[in-house]
């Protein structure tokens, strides 16, 4: 080869070893998609959105959070993509989860949590069942993020338990499906995107929902009243396949844990401040927000969830069981993050 060849081929490679040191980084990038159900403003998709801005932060930038909202999969559909790697996170209401184990019945079983505070200690108190219960359908828990309490939006005033017959209304899971149909509603489980066309047509008389964010202002025009019922304090859980979590590097695991330990506390913290923003924005969209319950109703309505409490305690184990009553006899705490719980303590270790 003359020199004038041999001068081309050193520059081919040089070139090529350039190219290649700078495209490096971009093929270290990724970026993950964390998906929800519900739309940006809701406690759920804020969550979203500062576990994604916290993923990319706290990774230096290797791993890029791409939030998406009103996801049209539903719950058993998004909790799939995760499990066969199709999704990388998924945002999943917890009572949407009863299929994967009865523990995520818990939350959600009605008039059993009166504060945020018992909330936040019930929380506690049952997340390793939770890890566990998510780990043997092949996830990893993120974080859990908390919603307001849950009301009840109907189109007329509902005082006692005569204003409640006949009632036709959503419900968020087949649990208080089963639990208002008790009451004497016509309760039916719906996902939250097929509320408003029904409220259009005059199909449904009220909805059971918090009506948190973008989803109550959809409620505004058509359900004019809102009593605050407090039926449950729900939460959802924000997961990760297992075998993906696991094959992170260590650096990377850690950042990840971090990030969710972050935005968890930070879900917790900012509850109460969003709680009186949506009641202020229902008074001034006119509805009617009644949080004064008669105490003969609000007994009606906790005898329907001590028996739904007592129903699910004869069918679920033992270890369960203790879960709750270790919840009932902790002290209430001022401690604004998780402490170890009591049934973890009971047991000697998480696992």
């Amino acid at each position: 080869m003359n020199r004038l060849g041999q001068l081309f081929t050193r520059l081919a490679v040089a070139s090529t070893l350039v190219c290649s040191a700078g495209l490096q980084p971009a093929r270290a990038q990724q970026t993950w998609s964390i998906a929800t159900a519900y739309p940006a403003d809701t406690v759920a998709g804020r969550g979203v959105a500062f576990f994604a801005s916290a993923l990319t932060g706290q990774t230096g930038g290797k791993v890029l959070g791409k939030p998406e909202f009103k996801a049209k999969a539903g719950a058993t559909d998004l909790v799939s993509a995760v499990q066969d790697g199709r999704l990388q996170v998924a945002d999943v209401f917890g009572g949407s989860l009863a299929q994967l184990d009865p523990i995520f019945e818990l939350p959600t079983l009605p008039f059993q949590v009166h504060s945020l505070g018992d909330s936040q200690r019930l929380t506690c108190v049952v997340e390793p069942l939770y890890r566990r219960a998510l780990l043997r359908a092949g996830l990893h828990m993120l974080f859990i993020s908390p919603w307001p309490p849950t009301g009840l939006w109907s189109r007329g005033p509902v005082a006692d338990p005569a204003d409640m017959a006949g009632l036709r209304v959503r419900t968020y899971d087949d649990s208080s499906a089963q639990v208002l149909t008790g009451l004497g509603m016509r309760a039916t489980a719906l996902p939250v995107q097929d509320v408003r066309p029904l409220l259009r047509i005059g199909a449904l008389d009220g909805v059971l929902s918090s009506g948190d964010g973008a989803v109550g202002r959809s409620f505004h025009g058509q359900l004019p009243n809102f009593t605050a019922i407090h039926y449950a304090f729900p939460v959802s859980f924000v997961v990760i396949s297992q075998t993906r979590y696991e094959a992170l590097p260590d650096e990377l695991r850690a950042q990840l844990d971090k990030a969710a330990e972050d935005v968890q506390r930070r879900q917790w913290a900012t509850l109460p401040a969003r709680i009186r923003e949506n009641y202020a924005a229902m008074r001034l969209a006119g509805v009617d927000v009644n949080t004064s319950i008669d105490d003969g109703f609000r007994t009606h309505l906790r005898e329907a969830g001590d028996a739904r409490m007592k129903e699910w305690l004869a069918r679920v184990p033992a270890e369960y069981g203790a879960a709750v009553k270790a919840f009932l006899e902790e002290a209430p705490s001022a401690q604004s993050t998780c402490p170890i719980s009591l049934l973890e303590a009971q047991q000697g270790a998480r696992g």
